[in-house]
């Protein structure tokens, strides 16, 4: 059974995505370092996975109309619900909530995960006998993803964290 949405959460999914829109456009000149990884994973722990992909489809449909639309869009966002999903499950598995350390080593993770996913959906268009090469040259930038996702969620957590229990889980 589907769980009824609050407009509070409409509202604070809309101020993610404009977070993530903004954040992505404001990093662009930082090669793969910006907040959108960081804050799919903290709103898949803290608030669910289908408002985390939702959040992440809109953010990336909303700024490849600026950096450019392409078969990538798709790759994109597929690589973005797989992490979430990963996400999800380790919430399940694991208390990964309780673990700081655990949570940057899984933001960390999901850099390298991330760009791994796009290569792997990539493949077929750029030459399937050239992907060992694509995804080795790709590491350095996934190598960025990587320390910007930790970055990000270092710094996002906490506020992130009381913003969502003070708005979305107090009682109406």
């Amino acid at each position: 059974m589907l769980k009824k949405i609050t407009t509070k959460e409409i509202t604070m999914i809309a101020l993610l995505t404009a977070f993530c829109v903004v954040g992505r456009m404001l990093t662009t000149w930082i090669p793969n370092v910006q907040p959108i990884t960081a804050t799919l994973i903290l709103v898949a722990l803290y608030m669910g996975g289908i408002q985390a992909m939702v959040i992440g489809a809109l953010s990336i449909l909303i700024t490849n109309f600026y950096l450019g639309m392409g078969i990538w869009t798709i790759a994109q966002i597929l690589s973005f619900c797989a992490i979430i999903l990963v996400v999800v499950l380790l919430k399940r598995i694991i208390p990964i909530k309780t673990s700081f350390f655990t949570q940057l080593i899984v933001s960390g993770l999901s850099g390298f995960f991330y760009g791994f996913l796009i290569s792997v959906m990539l493949a077929p268009f750029l030459g399937v006998q050239n992907f060992w090469a694509y995804y080795i040259t790709g590491m350095s930038f996934d190598m960025m993803h990587a320390f910007g996702t930790v970055f990000f969620y270092a710094i996002l957590k906490k506020p992130f964290v009381y913003i969502i229990e003070k708005e979305i889980n107090t009682k109406r």
